[in-house]
């Protein structure tokens, strides 16, 4: 591929300006603000659009720095170019509203798809950001990224896995990093609802469990309750049936007086009429009989009072036994409703025993639900699929990078001139020149030698990468290399058979190309 032309409507600093390019190495140099990054920048942009950022991003990308401030609606430009022997008409619109893209074929006419990729065929496969890792240097940025690294992975697994296929392993890694993420994502939150709906089912049971403690405490205080009014009834009806100051007990003892004093009587008689039987004095029998007299008497006065102490003791014990009754049936109330009350506490807590036993059973039975366990095999699955990939790009990575070490120590040899033998390149150890002495880390080479590594390894990865030649484009990337390492570099350069367009603020890289081409 080589770019005949630039037309430049409106694009950054740069409005109405044609460039004309031509094969082999070229100088396009002016002093800084001339427009050479943003010449640099459309090439770019032309050949793989230009996305608007997102959010706050928007407003430091690319689309928003070059953006025309004094035409917006104008942003837009022209490219042609060559490639397999014929000429192609490229032009964008970068406009906001009036955004689009042609690519037409000038040798005949023919409308070709740029979204269909047919650009991306004419650029060998070339991306945006194999582009800016390999053919196209900007200021400060010689160093390579990682998706140069992920590119070489690429190609490796494309080579040695599928025969060539288009096959993307680092995206492949990337989704399958992504879905793993998503799924932990998913299974910590259905965790999370899991551990709630435990966590629910605890503090259930705990309340189950508080409430029966409570029922069982209060049913002890109810029967407690019940047995000492039960003891207290018993030991009043024994008080009653014993108790010697009763009318029970007055009546009693009356009743033994009158039975002694009656006997007493009758022993009186018997003792008179013996007298008088045997001719004792006649005086005897009256002293005797007066004495019966008087017992009788007093026997008469002792029935009237127990006659009276007797009904005293009816009217009494009536109305005691009134009152027993009522006690008793205000205690018989109480202790109906204290046995209705051990009764419900205790139905009540066998209920909770009951559920909180149930509920104690689903917290054991529970286990993982099977959203959970699905998750976690995914998560497996996901886990080892992306291990064997990691497997497969070490080793095909360490394949490719063994490849493009010794295409890229060719050209580090060239470019110093022999100084240096080779560059080994290590996704682990990352990259090391050797000297024919020692083997020494690209950290600790001054910065025009790593600047000259890093040129290497660019131009091998293109070369291995791309199917067809682009343009390598070069701005100022020079700055740190003297004139040796300058005249090295561009000798090499003119060797190969691919355009090279270097933007500088200088006049030396001119000077040395005129030089070597005799002019």
């Amino acid at each position: 591929m080589v770019i005949t032309e630039l037309y430049i409507r409106n694009f950054g600093k740069l409005s109405e300006q044609h460039f004309y390019l031509r094969d082999g190495v070229q100088v396009i140099s002016g002093e800084n603000e001339f427009g050479k990054t943003t010449l640099h920048a459309f090439i770019r942009a032309m050949l793989f659009g230009m996305e608007r950022g997102r959010g706050r991003a928007a407003a430091k990308d690319d689309f928003s720095r070059y953006e025309p401030w004094d035409n917006p609606g104008n942003y837009a430009g022209i490219m042609r170019f060559t490639c397999g022997g014929r000429s192609f008409r490229l032009e964008r619109d970068f406009s906001r509203h009036t955004r689009h893209t042609s690519l037409v074929c000038e040798n005949d006419g023919e409308e070709l798809s740029v979204e269909h990729g047919d650009l991306q065929v004419l650029l060998g496969g070339m991306t945006a950001e194999l582009f800016d890792n390999t053919v196209s240097i900007g200021q400060m940025k010689a160093e390579p990224g990682q998706e140069l690294s992920d590119a070489l992975a690429n190609y490796a697994a494309n080579y040695y896995e599928t025969g060539g296929g288009e096959f993307d392993l680092s995206g492949v890694l990337r989704s399958l990093s992504e879905k793993k993420r998503a799924a932990l994502r998913e299974l910590r939150r259905e965790a999370e609802v899991y551990g709630a709906e435990q966590e629910k089912l605890t503090q259930e049971i705990k309340y189950l469990e508080e409430d029966i403690r409570q029922l069982r405490m209060e049913y002890r205080e109810k029967e407690k309750e019940l047995k000492d009014l039960e003891n207290a009834e018993s030991r009043e009806e024994t008080e009653r049936s014993t108790a010697p100051h009763g009318p029970a007990g007055i009546a009693s003892r009356t009743k033994a007086a009158l039975m002694a004093v009656g006997g007493f009587a009758m022993i009186c008689m018997g003792a008179a009429g013996l007298l008088q039987s045997r001719g004792m004095p006649g005086g005897l029998p009256e002293i005797m009989l007066a004495l019966i007299t008087g017992a009788a008497g007093l026997a008469g006065l002792i029935l009237f009072a127990a006659g009276i102490i007797k009904l005293r003791a009816r009217t009494e014990a009536q109305s005691a036994s009134a009152e027993r009754a009522d006690v008793q049936n205000a205690d018989s109330d109480t202790q109906r409703r204290l046995s209705w009350e051990l009764e419900r506490l205790q139905s009540e807590w066998k209920e909770k025993e009951l559920r909180c036993g149930n509920i104690r059973e689903q917290y054991e039975e529970q286990g993982k639900s099977e959203k959970q366990l699905r998750l976690e095999e995914q998560c497996r699955a996901l886990e080892i699929a992306e291990e064997r990939m990691q497997k497969a790009a070490r080793v095909t990575g360490a394949s490719m990078d063994r490849r493009v070490s010794r295409r890229a120590s060719e050209i580090f040899s060239a470019v110093t001139d022999g100084r240096y033998h080779s560059v080994e390149i290590s996704r682990q150890k990352g990259i090391t020149v050797w000297d024919g002495v020692r083997r020494i880390p690209v950290e600790r080479l001054s910065r025009g030698t790593i600047e000259q590594i890093y040129f290497s390894v660019r131009m091998a990865a293109a070369e291995t990468l791309a199917e067809e030649p682009v343009p390598i484009i070069l701005d100022d990337v020079f700055a740190f290399y003297d004139d040796k390492r300058l005249e090295s570099v561009l000798k090499w350069l003119s060797r190969q058979e691919k355009q090279v367009i270097i933007f500088t603020c200088h006049k030396r890289e001119e000077r040395m190309l005129n030089a070597a081409q005799g002019k």
